[in-house]
């Protein structure tokens, strides 16, 4: 793990400006001051604060983060460091600019989706909105632009499979299904979510695919051949999945995925 404290506690103004625009550039736009080496930003949208250092090679690298939210901070696939800002939850290094301004912009759209903030987003847009059936409906088509916006934002617009990033090709696919979750935070939840083309939306919501604890591919034995060769099968890669969306998963092999004996 790279030590954070080898970092610069007092930036020339070319560096600052650099660590500014990894901010500022990817919607943490309010200063927080400066502290032993860590500049703090926060944003007027996504909750949590984040600091960004530089090591004491400065333009060389590497460069630090240091990540207020939790989710973000547990979610970012990034090489850790340590320690990370006073308060923080964790810290990561980079070896150039274009990684920590990468990461930067990954930590904000993690923070924008991560629960439970798509769902606090939900109960302020329907607060005005009674019981009657056309209001009823009308809070399921508000829950579920809420849902795809948290996922657009969590896989940063493109499907994992694919690379599909054309939004009118890509669908919000519900791991355990909207009518079977046992409560809108569950609806609404990002980790029961899967950011999928057209065609690989439509095959795991009829439970011709699914998938394993390594994000692997598990096609039903009544997928035909030329469906998997459609969906290329052979080729795509792992789906990049937490705890939270394994759990998930499980639930959608026992109960939707048309397994041999189904």
């Amino acid at each position: 793990m790279i030590d954070t404290r080898d970092r610069l506690s007092e930036y020339p103004f070319a560096l600052e400006s650099e660590l500014r625009d990894a901010a500022n550039e990817h919607g943490y736009r309010i200063p927080q001051g400066q502290a032993a080496g860590w500049l703090f930003f926060s944003s007027a949208s996504a909750p949590g604060e984040i600091a960004v250092a530089a090591s004491t090679n400065g333009m060389a690298g590497p460069f630090f983060l240091s990540v207020a939210h939790p989710g973000a901070a547990r979610e970012l696939k990034a090489e850790l460091a340590g320690p990370c800002a006073k308060g923080h939850a964790g810290a990561f290094a980079f070896q150039d600019r274009d990684g920590l301004f990468e990461a930067v912009s990954a930590v904000y759209r993690l923070s924008m989706c991560l629960p439970t903030l798509p769902y606090e987003d939900f109960l302020n847009d329907t607060a005005h909105l009674g019981d009657t059936e056309a209001e009823r409906e009308q809070k399921v088509r508000i829950g579920q632009n809420r849902f795809r916006s948290a996922l657009v934002d969590y896989w940063n617009a493109t499907c994992p499979l694919t690379g599909v990033r054309e939004p009118e090709l890509l669908r919000a696919s519900h791991i355990i299904p909207w009518a079977a979750c046992s409560s809108d935070q569950e609806r609404l939840n990002v980790h029961n979510g899967l950011l999928l083309s057209a065609l690989w939306d439509a095959a795991f919501d009829a439970g011709l695919v699914t998938f394993d604890d390594l994000g692997r591919s598990i096609a039903s034995p009544k997928l035909g051949l030329d469906a998997r060769e459609a969906l290329g099968l052979e080729n795509v890669p792992p789906l990049p999945l937490s705890d939270q969306h394994r759990e998930r998963l499980k639930w959608h092999r026992d109960n939707i995925w048309i397994s041999a004996e189904g």
